[in-house]
């Protein structure tokens, strides 16, 4: 009789750990087979809607300081909620007054406006948004906003700016008004024609 050779504890171990590997891979080739039918749905609860306080027609926002308007902010509709001291509006327009007159213009599809600190966003739900400025410069973006306390328009959209012989690009701005200074953050190119 031929003796038979035990395993070693080595080899032993090796197999048990090949097994275990085999099991968990099996499981996850399972799973993932299986999809999504297989897999619990996230709970998802339905958004309570808000109801607005009023409804309006004819939108219009006169922000003035000293007798002096600084700018209006008008819209086609728009829905107010009291509690937030928001306004949600559609067919939006704001001139913007300089000491010399109107400095800038925008015409947008929709904004929001917090009527406590007047700070206000506009936005095109498609295409960019025409900043007309005096001297001949527009500046083009899908959505702005307007933090009112600073005198500063801002946006972290793609920025192009078109003006008398230059054109410059970027991502973000910031422009102070009471200053006449303009910051691009990052990717800024600019030509001159």
């Amino acid at each position: 009789m031929v003796p038979i050779p035990f395993p070693s504890a080595h080899r032993m171990a090796k197999a048990g750990l090949l097994g275990i590997i085999f099991a968990v891979l099996g499981t996850l080739l399972v799973f993932i087979l299986g999809g999504p039918s297989r897999r619990i749905p996230p709970l998802a609860v339905p958004p309570t809607p808000q109801v607005a306080d009023a409804g309006l027609q004819e939108f219009s926002f006169v922000q003035s300081k000293d007798g002096v308007v600084d700018w209006t902010l008008q819209a086609s509709q728009a829905q107010v909620f009291d509690a937030e001291a928001r306004a949600l509006l559609l067919g939006v327009r704001l001139v913007l007054m300089g000491a010399d007159g109107v400095s800038m213009t925008v015409e947008g599809d929709e904004g929001t406006i917090n009527t406590s600190s007047k700070d206000f966003v506009i936005g095109k739900r498609s295409g960019d948004l025409a900043l007309v400025l005096e001297h001949g410069y527009t500046i083009y973006t899908p959505r702005v906003n307007w933090v009112n306390s600073e005198h500063r328009f801002w946006t972290e959209e793609p920025v192009r700016i078109i003006g008398p012989n230059l054109e410059i690009t970027g991502q973000g701005m910031d422009a102070f008004l009471t200053t006449r200074e303009m910051r691009i953050h990052r990717n800024v190119r600019a030509g001159i024609y």
